[in-house]
């Protein structure tokens, strides 16, 4: 397949790679009696969305779900839906609003069904759970061709092991071509947003480590800073939310903005004038996990300060989401997502331009230590993008996957012994 051009992704370095192979019209019969195995290439790099620099890379071959592994289907008797690996969240999310059911998507409308198996971050999380919380049964292919079926609650103790680990450590053993979760009804949404200081946001962040669950705090700090606290109205005469949404009052430059559901919010306004709209520009991105800051707010404030002050171009950025809630109460042990304590998820994300190996140098050197200087307040990582091209990866596993790192390798043994799908 030399047609490169079929895989049209919204990752700008993957769209950018020159492929090996692009296997574009996926059956599952590709992956029967190791035919995939017997074909020469270092691993595959998967396609569900195609918002990950590791969805296509230069030289290797990638599979793209999109085409074949697009469909949604939802039961209206139990509320399930079933989607294919290659579906958009923006797509699920849209096909649920017809019948008033929603799912706790994350900030971006663009990835795909890589989203839930990694974890699954949303402003929704705090009172649903992440996106594994709410996985109901999974299909898909074991690295060594091997079809799997599995459903909540009725595993088999060799199953139960690779239906853990699935959810959140599915890329390295896996390859997921259908996924069941459950949905939620569709609430209406207040979002209090606009730019502050970082006296402001101090204040805030404080604020927001007393929210209740059905409330959260995001915020992103490129050239100023930009904050969403998004509040889900179970019940228009809630007061507790009303409550805490009046001590933002105080905060002048802040709009409050009501949308009829989750699905109609578009986060991060044009004029951040982010890496989205910059077509020239290739980025990483690393996320962190950590719990709580309590009184090192101030501290953190200050360090933060130091990061932007130190950042290499105006493209580069650092921003988070708050967990807690669920996320930290649902499914203990059960999911390859360890960090269950955590209540932010910050993520450092760096972008040059595309064919500067200088600036693409320095860019990278400032993700690295900036995460140094994050590291005390969030030790742990989120694992929502593969970097196993470049060379804190090791570090990034480790830190991922915590006391189960040795399970997972295990499992890629065992399931991907030719190392098909992305190394450790």
């Amino acid at each position: 397949m030399k047609n490169n051009s079929l895989l049209e992704v919204p990752n700008i370095n993957s769209k950018d790679a020159k492929l090996k192979k692009l296997i574009y019209d996926v059956e599952d019969s590709l992956f029967y009696g190791g035919n995939y195995s017997n074909e020469e290439f270092e691993h595959l790099c998967i396609c569900s969305g195609g918002t990950t620099s590791s969805c296509a890379k230069n030289g290797f071959t990638t599979l793209d779900l999109r085409k074949n592994y697009s469909k949604i289907h939802l039961d209206r008797k139990t509320n399930l839906v079933t989607i294919g690996g290659g579906v958009i969240m923006g797509d699920l999310v849209n096909h649920l609003q017809k019948h008033n059911r929603s799912f706790p998507i994350g900030l971006s409308k663009l990835p795909g069904a890589g989203y839930v198996l990694t974890g699954g971050v949303s402003p929704l999380s705090r009172a649903y759970g992440l996106a594994i919380d709410n996985i109901e049964s999974i299909k898909g292919f074991l690295g060594n061709g091997t079809f799997i079926s599995l459903k909540k609650n009725q595993t088999n103790p060799e199953e139960q092991l690779i239906w853990e680990a699935i959810k959140g450590a599915a890329p390295f053993f896996s390859i997921i071509t259908e996924i069941e979760l459950k949905t939620i009804q569709s609430n209406p949404i207040k979002v209090i947003e606009g730019f502050v200081n970082l006296n402001e946001l101090s204040e805030i962040i404080k604020l927001s480590e007393e929210f209740p669950e059905n409330i959260s705090l995001q915020w992103i700090y490129a050239q100023k800073i930009y904050i969403y606290i998004f509040a889900e109205l179970n019940n228009l005469e809630d007061k507790i939310t009303e409550e805490y949404l009046m001590l933002l009052d105080k905060f002048p430059a802040l709009e409050k903005h009501f949308y009829e559901n989750f699905n109609k919010i578009n986060f991060f306004p044009r004029e951040l004038n982010l890496y989205e709209l910059k077509a020239d520009n290739h980025s990483e991105v690393i996320s962190l996990l950590g719990e709580d800051l309590k009184n090192d707010v101030p501290i953190f404030i200050k360090c933060l300060s130091e990061i932007i002050d130190n950042k290499p171009n105006n493209s580069c950025y650092i921003a988070s989401q708050q967990l807690g809630g669920k996320t930290k109460k649902l499914n203990h042990g059960s999911s390859f997502f360890v960090h269950r304590k955590s209540t932010w998820k910050p993520w450092i994300y760096a972008s040059w331009k595309k064919n500067d190996l200088q600036e693409k140098k320095v860019a990278l050197e400032w993700i690295y230590k900036s995460w140094n200087k994050l590291k005390r307040f969030y030790p742990n990582i989120h694992l929502a993008q593969l970097h196993n091209h470049l060379n804190f990866h090791e570090e990034e596993i480790t830190l991922a996957f915590g006391n189960r790192m040795n399970e997972l390798k295990t499992l890629k043994n065992i399931f991907d012994p030719q190392g098909i799908l992305p190394p450790l």
